[in-house]
This record gives C-alpha cells, structure tokens and sequence, in this order.
C-alpha cells in the first residue's frame, strides 16, 4: 500500500504520446494483481486450500508478467 502511495506521487518522465497516465493505470493493474495473489496466497495457506494457494501463484505471476509488459511498452 505504501509503495502504491509511494508510487502516485513519482513524476515519470515524458513518454511520448501516451502519456504517464497510460504507464500509471498499467503500473495499477499489475499492483492490483500481485496483491490480490498474495492475499489469495496467504488465506489459501491459512485454510489449507491447494486451489486457493495455486489462484494466488498464478495472480502473483500474471501481475510480474503485465508489469514486465508495461514497462517494456514504455520503456
């Protein structure tokens, strides 16, 4: 949460055309993933639940793999 904080507040340098707000909205979904992952991770441990725990993996690697691509897009 404070990085996210954190995070609004940087000043990202020009990027053409597409602007920061672009790069900000991506850089909030791949956020919005890996938190989502672990939160899912860490109940999924705490209920012993195999689906639960692979749902969080899973979201936490969809969120490395999109902020990997948003980066690279404007990069």
């Amino acid at each position: 949460m404070a990085a996210s904080l954190f995070l609004a507040q940087v000043d990202l340098p020009g990027l053409g055309e597409a602007g920061p707000d672009d790069l900000r909205s991506l850089l909030r979904a791949s956020f919005v993933l890996l938190t989502t992952g672990m939160v899912l991770g860490v109940l999924g441990h705490i209920t012993q639940l195999k689906a639960l725990v692979a749902t969080g993996i899973a979201l936490v690697l969809a969120g490395a793999a999109f902020f990997v691509v948003a980066v690279g897009q404007f990069g």
